[in-house]
């Protein structure tokens, strides 16, 4: 589902990033970036993604949280969510470790050539994920991956979502 993120939004990313940036190297967190990433693509790639979720599933999110990620990134009632983004349409959901799947979902968000557009892709609750995750090296150390065909349309996503807020 193709989420266009608004001019307020987007400067909510912008700030939000800066922020995040600067608190991380203050706290001797390690940047992730790759040749020819900026030292805030991770950061407002991430943003973006999370801003996307939260818009596509009507959810209250603010980008200006502070803190160090501690693997839930919001909240849909009582279930955690894990956002991961990828700068690559074709990518994969991935985490470093099985343990690193901390939430109870996990939903992935693709980058598109609009800076302002997100593509969320789906996702998958962590039960399915530690039980259908593929490990592979992708040059930098073994990961669990899941490609985006395994993945529940988030559609699906949100109806399991809701759902659970009944029980």
């Amino acid at each position: 589902m193709r989420i266009k993120l608004t001019r307020q939004e987007m400067a909510a990313v912008d700030q939000a990033a800066a922020l995040r940036w600067q608190l991380a190297r203050a706290s001797g967190v390690a940047n992730q970036k790759r040749a020819g990433e900026s030292d805030d693509d991770l950061d407002k790639l991430g943003l973006k993604a999370e801003m996307a979720v939260a818009k596509c599933l009507c959810l209250t999110y603010s980008p200006q949280s502070l803190g160090i990620d501690n693997g839930i990134d919001m909240w849909f009632g009582d279930v955690g969510i894990d956002v991961k983004a990828t700068f690559h349409p074709s990518g994969k959901l991935l985490f470093k470790s099985l343990e690193a799947f901390k939430a109870d979902a996990a939903i992935l968000v693709t980058k598109t050539d609009e800076a302002d557009v997100m593509d969320v892709i789906g996702g998958v609750m962590r039960n399915k994920f530690q039980t259908h995750a593929q490990q592979v090296n992708l040059g930098r150390g073994l990961c669990w991956i899941m490609p985006q065909d395994e993945l529940s349309p988030i559609e699906k996503v949100w109806a399991v979502l809701t759902a659970k807020q009944h029980c």
